[in-house]
């Protein structure tokens, strides 16, 4: 039984141009949107990061001592991530009530429309998860904290103190080791 090796197929030629000018037509604006789709979306993916990274990589805090609790920074706060608080003061004339900004970090997401609006500038923006972004793009990156490490065991019994070197035994020298007696006698067969 003879075999016949296997012969790779050509490749085919490119198909050639429609006959009807119409399909020519409609191939051809397929293709251009296809090329416009494709440009536009990398655009648009470049633009959506940014805006994911300018959005969630900073946590607003508010300095208590320079906020004046004017509440403009609770009014224009989207995602209700500002609450005002009230700080009572008692003085021996009068009191006093002094309202503050407090950020809620899990509603935070860092759009910094509070630190725009604020006349006073007492809100900053720090990094959230170990980047900083200016202008929509990363401009440097820190290590996460580290973990905390798990507390140690504690021994249940207490270890015993290692003596001075002075009160320790001196090593005693090494021992020869003894040569090993063969337990029964071989035999060699002769040739």
């Amino acid at each position: 039984m003879a075999t016949v090796p296997a012969v790779a197929p050509k490749p085919s030629a490119p198909p050639s141009p429609p006959a009807d000018p119409l399909v020519a037509y409609y191939r051809s604006v397929r293709q251009m949107n296809l090329a416009l789709a494709k440009e536009r979306y990398k655009q648009g993916f470049k633009v959506r990061t940014q805006e994911y990274i300018r959005g969630r990589g900073t946590l607003a805090i508010v300095d208590e001592e320079i906020c004046m609790g004017c509440t403009h920074c609770f009014d224009n706060c989207a995602f209700e991530a500002i609450d005002m608080v009230d700080r009572k003061f008692a003085l021996p004339e009068y009191t006093y009530t002094s309202r503050k900004a407090i950020i809620i970090e899990d509603n935070c997401v860092g759009c910094e429309k509070c630190a725009i609006v604020c006349p006073v500038d007492a809100i900053t923006m720090v990094t959230k998860h170990g980047f900083e972004v200016k202008d929509g793009r990363v401009v440097s990156t820190t290590a996460p904290p580290p973990a905390p490490r798990p507390a140690a065991p504690a021994a249940a019994t207490p270890r015993p103190a290692t003596p001075p070197p002075a009160a320790r035994p001196a090593p005693s020298p090494p021992t020869p080791a003894k040569p090993v007696a063969p337990s029964e006698p071989t035999e060699t067969p002769s040739p």
